[in-house]
């Protein structure tokens, strides 16, 4: 139970009868309801009807009430006392109370916008500009224009040309409004930043709607170490959903997974498909070499053929591939020019036709290929990415050793 607000008699005497206090005043000085005040001037006896002293004759209201249009709360100010105190009184002189329509046409609403008939209309016919865009203008509410258009009497658009012109404000709203998962602000390096770029544009499809605010990240993959990347990636920035399916292959039936993520405007940066790489990934080092790793993680890969080491970046973003065999170059890593692996036109075994130049880099030899291991690896985040990278990291190892042991040793024999 709330303890009950007592308020001294000599206290509530002073502001009620000296200072002349309302009752709302007082009811907000001692933080409780008008009607506490009341019953407490009730049970100290102190005369709740302080305002029948006011006189006001029926000459002077009725000249202030229907002449001068006064309201009645501004009467009550004027003879310092309440509204319910003028309002017996104009029932007492029979001086007929305005209606609420009429106390509501006296009062006097400044305009906040000035805006002329010709240049509303030429904004609203000529330059064909929404209600939307014409309040932005003028630094007020759709409603208010829509209001001017009457009393101009300006004839207004039908529904459907009405519609056409706004659905872009309409649509940006609603697609702000309606958010159905939760989504995090990009908030990594720009380290972090190139990696993604680059493995977007090698695996992913990024899209987005054209009045939305989600943007979209999905792939398919057979690959359980691609999903677990995946899901690394975005899982901590938005709603992520895979979706199991079988595909059927040459050792029959598979897994296949869709993947997507739902993230929010911070990741424009994803949205690009241009065949390049940005240039201010391209002039860093470090920022390239991050790249290069997102798009090694999506499309490359580390092997061993015939006892050989070997590093493949295959793609058909010919410029991409390009640029990496300069950016290589640029960090002293000298590799064989790119070469077209299929043509357009071809069909591998699978029956799926290349619809463009298939591009493919390598990197063969044993010190450039241990030199680009070592300076690639701290970039890798694909499971089997990196275990296949250190195996051939390994095996060149071991076969630099050996080669170096049997100098050795023809050196000691001669």
């Amino acid at each position: 139970m709330p303890k009950e607000i007592v308020i001294p008699k000599k206290e509530l005497r002073k502001l009620y009868l000296t200072d002349k206090l309302y009752i709302s005043r007082i009811a907000r000085f001692y933080n409780c309801s008008s009607s506490r005040v009341w019953s407490h001037l009730w049970r100290y006896g102190i005369a709740p009807n302080r305002c029948k002293e006011v006189y006001i004759s029926k000459k002077d209201l009725k000249n202030l009430y229907l002449n001068e249009k006064k309201s009645s709360r501004d009467i009550a100010k004027k003879y310092n006392c309440g509204k319910s105190i003028v309002e017996s009184e104009l029932k007492k002189y029979k001086i007929p109370l305005r209606s609420k329509s009429e106390a509501l046409k006296l009062i006097i609403h400044p305009e906040k916008y000035i805006i002329s008939r010709k240049t509303l209309d030429e904004f609203y016919w000529y330059r064909k500009l929404s209600t939307y865009k014409i309040a932005e203008k003028f630094g007020c509410s759709p409603s208010a224009i829509f209001h001017k258009l009457i009393r101009f009497n300006i004839p207004r658009r039908s529904d459907v040309e009405g519609i056409i012109l706004t659905n872009e404000e309409r649509c940006k709203k609603i697609s702000k409004a309606v958010t159905l998962y939760a989504k995090k602000d990009y908030d990594g390096s720009e380290i972090e930043k190139a990696y993604l770029i680059g493995f977007c544009l090698g695996d992913m499809n990024v899209s987005k709607r054209k009045y939305g605010e989600t943007i979209y990240v999905s792939s398919c993959t057979t690959k359980k170490e691609q999903l677990d990347l995946m899901k690394d990636l975005f899982r901590k920035f938005g709603h992520i959903n895979v979706n199991k399916s079988k595909k059927l292959a040459k050792n029959g039936k598979i897994d296949s997974f869709h993947f997507m993520a739902n993230l929010n405007k911070s990741f424009d940066f994803l949205t690009s498909r241009e065949d390049d790489i940005k240039k201010w990934i391209f002039q860093n080092e470090v920022f390239f070499l991050s790249f290069l790793g997102g798009y090694t993680d999506a499309e490359g890969s580390f092997g061993i053929y015939n006892n050989f080491g070997s590093y493949t970046l295959a793609s058909y973003d010919k410029n991409i591939i390009s640029k990496v065999f300069r950016g290589l170059d640029k960090v002293g890593i000298s590799l064989e020019r790119p070469i077209i692996r299929n043509k357009k036109g071809y069909t591998d075994k699978r029956g799926i036709k290349n619809h463009c130049d298939l591009w493919c880099l390598r990197i063969r030899r044993k010190n450039e290929l241990f030199n680009f291991i070592n300076i690639i690896e701290p970039y890798i985040k694909h499971a089997k990415r990196k275990r296949d990278l250190i195996k051939v990291k390994k095996h060149i190892a071991l076969k630099m050793n050996y080669e170096k042991n049997i100098s050795y040793n023809y050196a000691s024999i001669r």
